[in-house]
């Protein structure tokens, strides 16, 4: 497993690699400590960067926000995307709930087995909490395309409308899940007595949220012909 700081194939390079480390400094302050309270000394300290290196390569501490968004986007879509590229159930429900199910299994893994998801996590959760152009991106560059594609399939499996309010909002709901068990990560554990979060705890909690998806599922879907 690659940890937050190795170089990752988007950093082979010197220069990428600084560029890389200090989006990922900021990402993990930025969403620790928000961005107005995080200066650029403490990134270039984190990154062991130069603190000129944020102007360099971003143009200043804006640029670098917006940057660690595009990092964040990238590093979900590689967890979601592939799973539903994949993805033709044609008219068939069963198979659009299989494939709904596949998608959030990948992004629990994701989410609950990568130990940059927690930064991630944080980071999502404080600029969503503050709409600005950080959050305008994320929302349209990767959750609305995620969020659409799945709320097709979940229409699919149930026989509504993807873009009615029932939908969308279940949708939302179980995506909403997967975001909790990784944010309270620490809630959770304590209450379950667990002294980490490691395989056979990801596992018990992803077949609580697959249940709870086929629950979903099952109370509302439309009687079919």
């Amino acid at each position: 497993m690659r940890s937050e700081t190795e170089p990752s194939p988007e950093a082979d390079k010197p220069g990428d690699q600084t560029r890389m480390a200090l989006m990922v400094a900021a990402l993990k302050l930025f969403g620790s400590k928000g961005f107005e309270a995080t200066s650029t000394r403490e990134i270039a300290a984190a990154a062991k960067a130069n603190i000129a290196s944020i102007a360099y390569h971003f143009g200043g501490k804006d640029g670098l926000r917006l940057a660690s968004a595009e990092l964040v986007g990238s590093r979900i879509q590689s967890a979601a995307m592939p799973a539903l590229a994949d993805i033709n159930p044609g008219n068939d429900p069963d198979s659009a709930q299989k494939a709904f199910e596949r998608v959030a299994m990948a992004m629990a893994d994701f989410m609950l087995g990568r130990p940059e998801a927690r930064d991630i996590a944080t980071f999502i959760v404080r600029e969503i909490s503050n709409p600005g152009p950080v959050f305008e991106h994320i929302y349209t560059d990767f959750i609305l395309p995620i969020h659409t594609r799945l709320c097709t399939l979940l229409g699919l499996a149930t026989g509504h409308n993807p873009e009615s309010d029932l939908i969308r909002l279940g949708t939302f709901s179980i995506a909403g899940q997967v975001v909790y068990f990784r944010v309270g990560h620490a809630i959770v554990a304590r209450r379950m007595d667990w002294h980490e979060v490691g395989t056979d705890e990801v596992e018990r909690i992803k077949t609580v949220i697959l249940g709870n998806i086929r629950a979903f599922v099952e109370t509302n879907r439309k009687p079919r012909p």
